[in-house]
Parts: C-alpha cells; sequence; structure tokens
C-alpha cells in the first residue's frame, strides 16, 4: 500500500510542472499499466476492483500535489522567468524522445497527413494564446462562461492522466489557466477548485477508454497531434515571460533552461534502462 502512495505522490509532484509527462512517471514507477486499466473500468461493472488501489493511489497523488504546488509558486512569484525557462528546458529535451516515438510507430513512414496534423495542434496552441491575451479573465468579476471554460479546460487536463508524454499542467498552461489553477489551489478558492475539479472528474471516467482507443486505432496521428501540441507550449510560455529583465536574470535562466534539458534526459534514460 505504501508503494502505491509514494508512486502517486510522485506522479502528483510531476502533474504540478508542465512538460513533465506524469505518464511517463508512472510508466518508469511500473504503474502505468495498472493505472490506465483502473480508470478504465470505472465505468463498468469491475469498478470495485479498481477502487482500493485508485483511492490509495490518488490519495498519494493528491498530497504530492499539494506539496509541489506550493514549490511551484514560490518559483513563479519570486524567480519567474528562470522558472519558466526550466519548464522550456523540460519540453525542448523531451520533443526528440517524441518524434523518435512517433517515428518509431510509423515505421519510418510520416506522411503529409501526420504533418498537417502537427501543424494544426500547433497552430490552435499559438492562436489560443493570441486570443486569451485579447480576453484576460477577470478574477473579480467571473462570469458562468469563465467557470464554464475551467471546467472544460479541467477535463482536456485530465487526458494528461492517459497520455504519455504531455502533461495536465502543461495543458492549463496551454490553456492560459494555469497560474489561476495554482493560485486557487493555494487560496482554496472552492468555485475555482471545484470547476476545474469536476471537469478533471468527469474527464477521467469519459475519456480514458478514448483515449486508449485513439492511442491503439490512430497511434500515429495521436502521437502527432502530442508534437503540436508539445511545440505549441514553448510559445505558450515564451509568452508569459517577464518583459524585462536583467542580465543576472537572463544568466540564471540559460542555467535553469539547461538544468530543464539535462533532467528530461536523464528522466527518460532512466525509463530506458528500466524497460
Amino acid at each position: 500500500m505504501f508503494g502505491i502512495l509514494f508512486r502517486g505522490m510522485s506522479v502528483g509532484i510531476t502533474e504540478t510542472v508542465p512538460g513533465i509527462s506524469g505518464s511517463t512517471v508512472a510508466m518508469i514507477l511500473g504503474i502505468y499499466e495498472r493505472l490506465i486499466y483502473s480508470l478504465s473500468i470505472l465505468t463498468t461493472k469491475h469498478r470495485k476492483e479498481a477502487l482500493p488501489f485508485l483511492f490509495t493511489f490518488g490519495t498519494g497523488m493528491v498530497v504530492g500535489f499539494a506539496l509541489s504546488i506550493f514549490i511551484i509558486n514560490y518559483l513563479l512569484s519570486y524567480y519567474r522567468t528562470p522558472t519558466l525557462m526550466f519548464f522550456i528546458g523540460i519540453i525542448v529535451g523531451f520533443l526528440p524522445y517524441l518524434w523518435k516515438e512517433t517515428v518509431n510507430h510509423s515505421k519510418n513512414k510520416l506522411n503529409i497527413k501526420h504533418y498537417l496534423i502537427m501543424f494544426l495542434f500547433l497552430s490552435i496552441v499559438v492562436i489560443g494564446q493570441f486570443l486569451s491575451g485579447m480576453n484576460q479573465i477577470d478574477l473579480n468579476n467571473l462570469s458562468i462562461a469563465d467557470y464554464l471554460f475551467f471546467t472544460i479546460a479541467g477535463f482536456i487536463a485530465s487526458t494528461a492522466l492517459v497520455l504519455p508524454g504531455i502533461s495536465g499542467a502543461l495543458i492549463l498552461t496551454i490553456l492560459g489557466i494555469y497560474e489561476i489553477a495554482t493560485a486557487s489551489l493555494l487560496s482554496f478558492d472552492l468555485p475555482i477548485i471545484g470547476a476545474i475539479g469536476s471537469g478533471v472528474v468527469l474527464g477521467v471516467l469519459l475519456t480514458s477508454k478514448l483515449i486508449r482507443y485513439l492511442l491503439t486505432n490512430y497511434t500515429v496521428e495521436t502521437y502527432a497531434a502530442m508534437i503540436g501540441l508539445v511545440s505549441g507550449s514553448i510559445y505558450a510560455i515564451l509568452d508569459n515571460l517577464d518583459s524585462v529583465v536583467g542580465t543576472s536574470t537572463i544568466v540564471v535562466s540559460l542555467l535553469t533552461f539547461l538544468a530543464g534539458l539535462v533532467f528530461i534526459i536523464t528522466l527518460k534514460q532512466t525509463q530506458n534502462n528500466k524497460f
């Protein structure tokens, strides 16, 4: 039981960092297949089989997420640009592995359709960032449409539990509400937490089978979409850097970028050695 709790904590911690996939960490810890299977039977008559595991794993994940979110919030508040550059380093370091995985699944036969899918999803992220910049969410005057958007964002972010290579934090970053989500958790803003959380729960219940279906029947297309999303997230993060920085911040940011690269390369090597 403590082993499952620890693995849940590890996945929870990684889900707070854009670019580090909780699914990848679950693979490294040898629990990915069990997690996906348990999620997929939640809506069947066999759900009782999954509940003890999911409760223990989920408890660990919540604890790990809560501990990590305080650290991430502090770093974004006082060391925003270096922290975001660390995230970018992780993403840049991960893209070659994601590309290699896509090519392997396609048996070295990527065609124009796959490149169009990549471009489409990259464009969605860039256009989404542009539109979100034009329409900033006023947290002091939230509308029903804002809460609906939070729920949809949580729903989409929930797919990160199933999709290898993409994290919930990265999806929230792409959608422009990562910092809103973290701030709401720290301030116990229950309406926003409830909106995002209900989307996550609904997504876990409904999308696990869909994602498994897409990965099984449209593997290359799904990976192509992930490449587009992950590539676009670099723009999404760059768009949120401090507009004015000093020389020392630039130097530290370069170092944190390199640290992100080294971290993800080490993580992927650990995964490859394990499997």
